[in-house]
Order: structure tokens, then sequence, then C-alpha cells
């Protein structure tokens, strides 16, 4: 049998970051190979991770990441079992790796299942387990594409959001303006096209029902429910909204926000929160 030095002891923890006791079993039942030890340590902590496979994942943080280019993303939402692993780098880390793949596959909506599976993440998942031991999943993940790209986490990582637009912004501020608008805000979709069509019409048939109760003509029923329907469009799509940021540039929507610094249009919008 192969003398377990303790420098070749030291390395693997050094490379595992896992106990000192755990690092000289696996160099023991390797005979002290060092790769078939990180390999039987790897294997031991998915039989770890199957036995956690049930706990409750309520805690977690938003992962994110953009290109070299500045033109593709990707966004996830990534769950633990507690506040501490949630901060934990190695988490934050493993989330943001999540959200590389998620922005290289070249999907829209990339499948969970297809990222967890992928082998470079699971080698990744796998040692990070073994260092947090924690159950982990990754819920949610979207891959984003613009002319530019700005993105903002809170500083407690549990919700973020990616934006879309389709030119670079002159002036630094306004993408992360934005994205803390939109987080603060919590707008249904981009514009008018991406409000479901379900909530207009019951909202169009509750304030008819109102109106008509209150014995109004029906021309000025037909005013009342359309400037509630506008109200509501001006409260839930992004571009409507009068921005957050009035000490900075007034009461403008938006859109008027974005026109005055070049951008014609918000391409995408993805908001995420933990369990949300």
């Amino acid at each position: 049998m192969a003398e377990i030095t303790a420098k070749l002891v030291k390395e693997l923890r050094e490379k595992t970051d896992l106990p000192m006791m755990e690092c000289k079993q696996a160099l023991t039942e390797c005979d002290g190979d060092f790769e078939a030890a990180v390999e039987w340590l790897r294997k031991k902590h998915k039989g770890k991770m199957a036995d956690r496979s049930g706990k409750e994942t309520g805690e977690g943080r938003i992962g994110i990441y953009i290109d070299g280019s500045g033109k593709v993303g990707g966004i996830v939402e990534f769950q633990c079992e507690t506040a501490p692993v949630a901060k934990n780098d190695l988490f934050v880390n493993l989330a943001n790796a999540y959200a590389k793949k998620a922005a290289e596959t070249g999907e829209k909506e990339p499948s969970v299942d297809s990222l967890r599976s992928d082998s470079e993440m699971d080698s990744m998942y796998t040692e990070t387990f073994g260092k947090l031991r924690e159950a982990m999943n990754l819920v949610k993940a979207r891959r984003v594409e613009g002319e530019y790209l700005t993105t903002y986490v809170h500083h407690d990582g549990k919700s973020g959001v990616m934006i879309a637009l389709d030119a670079v912004p002159n002036g630094d501020a306004i993408g992360p303006d934005l994205c803390m608008h939109a987080t603060f805000a919590q707008p249904l979709a981009v514009d008018r096209s991406g409000i479901p069509q379900d909530a207009v019409e019951k909202l169009r048939a509750e304030a008819r029902e109102i109106a008509v109760g209150e014995g109004k003509p029906e021309q000025v029923v037909e005013k009342i429910v359309e400037g509630k329907v506008n109200a509501f469009y001006a409260e839930k799509a992004l571009t409507e909204q009068l921005h957050a940021r009035q000490d900075v540039y007034g009461k403008k929507k938006v859109i008027d926000v974005l026109k005055e610094s070049g951008v014609n249009a918000v391409l995408d919008m993805v908001y995420m929160k933990v369990g949300q």
C-alpha cells in the first residue's frame, strides 16, 4: 500500500476544502491515488446529496452573468436550505455559474434539468455540496439578449432583474436606475402587449359593472372603463410606469427617460425573486 503522507492529505484538503480525516480516508481507500481520491469524495458526497434531497430549500439567491460583449446574459433562481449558505461565496459562485451556462445555451428558456445534468455543472455542484453540506436546487433559468444588458441584484441576493435594451444609453446611470426601478415597481411586462389579457378583460368587466350599477350613461361608461384600463397599464407595464427616480429625471415615464438617452425600446426583462 502506498504511503499516505501528511503533505498529500494537505494537498487533497486544499483542493477539495473537505475535512482532513475525510481526505485521509479517501487517499487510503484509493491507495494514494490523488485523482482517484478526488473522484471517491465526489461519489461519497453524491450519496449524502441524495440523503438531503427531501430537505426544504426555502432560502437562496439570484445568480447573474453577462458575457464580454455585454449583449448576452443569464439569470437564475438558485435555492438552498439556510440563509448563511445563501450568502456563502461558494454558493454565490455556483449560482452565477448556472447563469453563465444558461447564457451559453442559446435558448431563451433553458431547461433547468439540462443545466443540472451538464457534466461541468454536476461536478461543480457536487464539490460545492461537499463543502456546504446543504440541499441546493436550481429553480428557474432565463437567457437574455440585446444590444445592451443591464442588471441589478438586491443586497440580500433574494431578488434581481436583467433588462435588454436596443441601444447603449447615453449615461452610465440609465441602466442601473432602470433595473432598480423595475425591482421596486415589479412590472408585469415590458409593455401593453405582454400584459395578460385575461387580467385586462377581468378589470374591464368589473369597471363596466360598477359604472352601469351607478347609472352612468353608456358613453360615459366606456370612458370610465378605458380610463381604468389605461391606469392599469400605466401601473403594470414597465415602459408606461412613471420612473421611480423622479429626483433625477423628473416626473416622466420610463420610455421617455430611455428615449432621451438614445434608447427606443426595451427588448426583454426578467425579474426573479427567491420563492416567488
